[in-house]
């Protein structure tokens, strides 16, 4: 094995690390060739001293590591999965995903309600004889629709976070039967 062949097999096994820690790992390599060349050994007598061992990449070839084969997937362990997290899911994860979407429903319609208040104090009391009066009600439909347009934002942020976790744990249970 030649110095070129070492570092094309290092930068390989190094694939899965962040790109800064391969270029640290592969220049101490460097560093380390460039000392032993300079004390007089060979690249092959460098390569053993740090205690490389190349293993063949292809399967099949002598001294190539061999894997158990992955075992063969029958259609009854994906029905008994189905079925035992259908049972879960109508046991313990219905009832809660039930209260928590009434929930956020409730609150949404109570922030829509609390925004169009204005419209329904003003037509629904009608316009007041005394100006005190009449000031009370706007700032009333004010109030009413300011925290109707904070409360909505805030469930509209909220409800977006349950519709993404309950894809999320839809896909999980999709995972889960698939046997990923």
């Amino acid at each position: 094995m030649s110095k070129a062949d070492f570092f094309l097999q290092l930068r390989d096994r190094l694939r899965g690390l962040p790109y800064e820690e391969q270029q640290n790992i592969v220049h101490v390599y460097e560093d380390l060739f460039r000392q032993a060349e300079q004390s007089g050994k060979s690249e092959l007598e460098i390569i053993q001293s740090l205690g490389y061992i190349p293993v063949p990449i292809q399967p099949g070839l002598p001294g190539a590591p061999s894997f158990p084969p992955k075992p063969v997937e029958t259609g009854m362990r994906k029905i008994i999965a189905f079925i035992a997290l259908g049972l879960f899911n109508l046991i313990f994860v219905l009832g809660p995903f039930i209260a928590v979407t009434a929930l956020l429903f409730s609150f949404s319609l109570t922030a829509v309600l609390f925004m169009f208040s204005s419209v329904w104090i003003i037509i629904g009391t009608g316009i007041p004889d005394t100006f005190p009066i009449l000031m009370l009600e706007i700032c009333v439909a004010v109030t009413m629709t300011g925290l109707g347009v904070l409360l909505g934002i805030g469930l509209w942020k909220l409800d977006c976070f349950w519709i993404r976790l309950v894809k999320r744990y839809m896909a999980l249970n999709i995972r889960l039967v698939k046997g990923d």
